[in-house]
């Protein structure tokens, strides 16, 4: 259906762990002849380039788009919507453009308030990373075996949604389609919310307690060594639904304090037993 080569320039704006890894990806499986990377940060370029991860480097988006027959934006959310208002002039007709965003609604209303007709958007969100950051830790199989969730709305040109699902099958991801608005909803509980707790876990336990942590801290934790600006970014962009999912964590804590405070054995243990199934219920998922 394809060509081996299925765009000539790619431009990728943020070129840090998602960033460099779906350059890393794109260049292992032949999809793209030449990638140009960007960054605020000189030294981010610089590894880009030393790593051979990109192809060309600059910190003028604009320049980078330049004769790009794709676009990828991949810096944190609040970032990718000032990008899709500064380049929406400048792109070549027929420019596909996609994001690794992980909230939606917002990326989605920008690009079809700000992108002209000619220019073809299709809103993406890999379900991949780590709590490790910047372009040194980016892995060309970073996305082999995880979910690309893609949010297509009526607007989206077919062609490009099929071009655009098709590279992230190459890259290994398993594509589903969802609406932007139920993305950010899903996300804020199994993506969001988890990464708040384990922050607001680390900030309730004393700083002198620290030193006799085990495994079971560092396992439930290891999610709060995560680039504090970007979640913060994720969180107000998603405000609503992650408030939302605040409150029912709050609740079901509540319940756990109020059998303990009862001394309600039985209620504890069902609590606990329901939660330990849908673990199990998550583990035959994945």
């Amino acid at each position: 259906m394809f060509k081996r080569h299925l765009f000539r320039r790619a431009a990728i704006l943020g070129t840090g762990l998602i960033g460099g890894s779906v350059a890393l990806a794109l260049k292992s499986r032949g999809l793209v002849e030449r990638i140009v990377g960007t960054s605020r940060q000189e030294s981010s370029l610089k590894a880009a380039m030393d790593r051979k991860v990109i192809d060309e480097a600059y910190t003028d988006v604009n320049r980078a788009i330049q004769g790009a027959d794709l676009v990828i934006l991949a810096s944190p959310v609040k970032v990718i919507v000032e990008n899709i208002k500064d380049i929406s002039k400048h792109l070549r007709r027929g420019c596909i453009v996609t994001d690794v965003g992980s909230t939606k609604a917002s990326i989605v209303d920008a690009a079809q308030k700000h992108f002209p007709p000619h220019v073809l958007f299709v809103g993406s969100h890999p379900l991949a990373g780590s709590e490790k950051s910047g372009v040194l830790f980016a892995n060309a199989d970073l996305f082999k075996g995880t979910t690309c969730i893609m949010t297509p709305t009526e607007k989206t040109n077919k062609l490009a949604k099929e071009k655009v699902k098709h590279l992230w099958t190459c890259m290994g991801a398993d594509v589903k389609f969802m609406p932007p608005v139920e993305h950010d909803e899903v996300l804020a509980y199994v993506s969001h919310l988890p990464h708040l707790v384990a922050y607001s876990l680390m900030h309730a336990i004393p700083d002198n307690f620290l030193v006799h942590a085990s495994t079971g801290l560092k396992d439930t934790t290891r999610i709060a060594g995560s680039s504090a600006k970007m979640w913060g970014d994720i969180s107000l962009a998603n405000y609503r639904n992650v408030l939302k999912a605040i409150d029912d964590n709050v609740k079901a804590l509540s319940e756990i304090r109020k059998a303990i405070v009862d001394r309600d054995e039985e209620a504890l243990a069902k609590f606990l037993n329901q939660a330990r199934a849908k673990r199990e219920s998550l583990e035959k998922k994945i």
